[in-house]
């Protein structure tokens, strides 16, 4: 199918829109902002049964397609426009032709060379869907699709997987041109409430329902036509409400609330977690600066009520952040830490409440749970993590849900702070490998106390959610323990941060140094037991199924980088601890 569509489309609209300056191809089928508001607010079914409104779905072909959340382009006047998501996808449905010619098929860059021998890669790296078939209707990376996918996911090199997106990005593009993606008719009275899509030979609706089904979509692209034409958008306007009741007459059960249609929109067009990582980077590094900057001037009562201001307008972006997780709660009907994004933005919440809670003790809590924030959701806005919502998967459908894992990625938070703040005390250390100052020795001291509490609160989440999710585990797969990947490495995580919160008794001389650089070097285990399982290994609790996402190439820079700061400390020619005792700090 998807080959004749090109073999008997492509070459007429060639001839005709070829010569087309993008603008032109955009203005021949543009659908207004205001109508396009109207549009996002039809209610529509995705592949996984769930209901939304056009307006997600759009948002979220649009990211995988382009890459970005909106289109822009430059008219006639040279001026920068946009269209929204919901422009597009009813454009490319409407007028497919034009939206064929455009360039807005993401390309990686890392492939752009290589593609550029067979197809047309504009400087902003994307390429039209009429570019990836020849006149005779061949698929130009057919070889190379099959090449990548003839190897296993393990085998796969990088330019195999980028191959294997962008053949992802093509069958989008085809599904949304023949309207594979437009689910948005009901069956009355159906016991699996399967809605369907213009294309649907199955749908089997009857008398009126039928007539309406096969009619309203070309009714309605005639209706856009003479609006584009007239100006006036009162008819697809019209068409529009028939629409919607026809949702409500066939299945008004499970469509979703005006309100939460609202919110859901207000959502998508409002990024609040972005705006928390621009938030937390701003305001967070600044406080983390300033902390390091008050260790010299303490006595600097200026510097004191700069640091309480940071310290307030980091509590707002929290408190927004904890807003953004709830408004996703209310949106989805169900907790929202049930996928990789998801737990990754509430790990960045507990940690931030982790730190406000010790930061009466010192600035430097918050500051570090800023950073680890920071990393956090940097990490779920990258390309590595889905942030769409969707209906949970059978298991998931337990209280267990709102306990086990709440309890169990809550625990993450506290420990990842605690490493932190390791890393944090092992800076100061190096600080004082050089330049002696009673006020460095005091903060590492407090440092390493905040550090050893959140440590042991999070080593009771992460024991008692373990032992909660070998409950859950019992009533869904009829066994308390049966090793797989996720309970394994949540077991080495106890033992080994067990290890660490006992140092104190096993080194009393070197307690400060040995146990920073082997809390933080524990986060290893943490990392692993959070992404390590769920990305690279198969099993139960694994959202990749063991197709890993490449390792950041930061992460080979920050590696020696720690370890230079760990070793640093070892060079100070009268080790700092046992002057520390001498001055009656009480570190036992």
């Amino acid at each position: 199918m998807l080959l004749f569509l090109f073999i008997t489309v492509i070459p007429t609209c060639g001839q005709q829109l070829h010569n087309l300056e993008n603008y032109k191809l955009i203005e021949r089928q543009l659908i207004t902002k205001t109508h396009a508001q109207k549009i996002a607010k039809v209610q529509v079914q995705d592949f996984q049964g769930r209901i939304k409104p056009i307006s997600t779905l759009s948002l979220e072909l649009l990211r995988k397609i382009h890459g970005r959340s909106s289109f822009k382009y430059t008219d006639q006047y040279g001026q920068k426009k946009q269209l929204s998501p919901t422009q597009v996808f009813m454009g490319m449905q409407y007028k497919p032709d034009s939206w064929q010619l455009l360039e807005f098929i993401k390309i990686e860059k890392k492939t752009i060379n290589e593609l550029k021998k067979v197809l047309k890669i504009n400087s902003s790296g994307y390429s039209s869907a009429s570019q990836f078939f020849d006149f005779q209707g061949n698929y130009k990376l057919k070889k190379l699709v099959n090449k990548a996918y003839s190897k296993a996911p393990g085998k796969r090199n990088a330019f195999d997987k980028d191959i294997i997106k962008i053949d992802e990005r093509i069958n989008i593009v085809w599904g949304v041109f023949n309207g594979q993606f437009l689910k948005i008719f009901p069956k009355k009275n159906d016991p699996n409430q399967k809605w369907y899509c213009p294309i649907d030979s199955d749908a089997d609706f009857k008398g009126d329902e039928e007539l309406f089904f096969n009619k309203i979509i070309p009714t309605y692209f005639e209706d856009i036509t003479s609006a584009i034409q007239t100006k006036d958008w009162t008819t697809p306007d019209t068409t529009l409400e028939l629409i919607k009741n026809f949702q409500k007459s066939n299945s008004s059960s499970i469509l979703l609330s005006e309100t939460k249609i609202n919110t859901e929109i207000w959502f998508n067009n409002n990024p609040v977690f972005l705006w928390c990582l621009i938030g937390y980077s701003l305001f967070g590094t600044t406080l983390l600066l300033l902390s390091f900057w008050h260790i010299f001037k303490y006595k600097n009562l200026i510097l004191k009520k700069i640091i309480k201001t940071t310290l307030f307008l980091v509590f707002v972006i929290f408190i927004l952040h904890g807003i953004g997780i709830i408004i996703r709660w209310y949106i989805s009907g169900h907790a929202p830490w049930s996928n990789g994004y998801e737990a990754t933005i509430f790990i960045a919440w507990i940690g931030m409440l982790a730190g406000f809670i010790f930061q009466k003790n010192s600035s430097f809590a918050t500051a570090a749970s800023s950073i680890l924030a920071i990393c956090l959701i940097g990490i779920a806005h990258g390309s590595l993590m889905n942030p769409e919502i969707t209906n949970l998967v059978p298991v998931l459908k337990s209280y267990w849900l709102l306990i086990h894992v709440a309890i169990i990625t809550a625990s993450y938070g506290f420990l990842a702070l605690g490493s932190l703040l390791s890393l944090i005390t092992l800076i100061l250390m190096c600080f004082q490998t050089f330049s002696n100052s009673s006020e460095t020795e005091k903060t590492i001291i407090k440092l390493t106390n905040i550090n050893q509490l959140t440590s042991t609160i999070g080593l009771y989440m992460l024991t008692i959610g373990t032992f909660l999710g070998g409950i859950w585990a019992n009533e869904s797969w009829g066994r308390y323990w049966g090793w797989d990947p996720k309970e394994t490495w949540a077991l080495i995580s106890i033992v080994i941060y067990s290890f660490v919160l006992h140092i104190r008794i096993i080194f009393h001389k070197n307690y400060l140094y040995i146990y920073n650089v082997c809390n933080l070097f524990a986060l290893g285990s943490l990392i692993m037991t959070f992404f390590g399982v769920n990305y690279y290994l198969s099993g139960l609790h694994s959202y990749a199924k063991g197709d890993p996402f490449p390792i950041p190439n930061w992460i080979y820079i920050i590696i020696p980088i720690t370890l230079v700061i760990s070793i640093i400390p070892l060079f100070k020619n009268k080790i700092i601890f046992p002057r520390i005792k001498k001055a009656g700090y009480d570190f036992s």
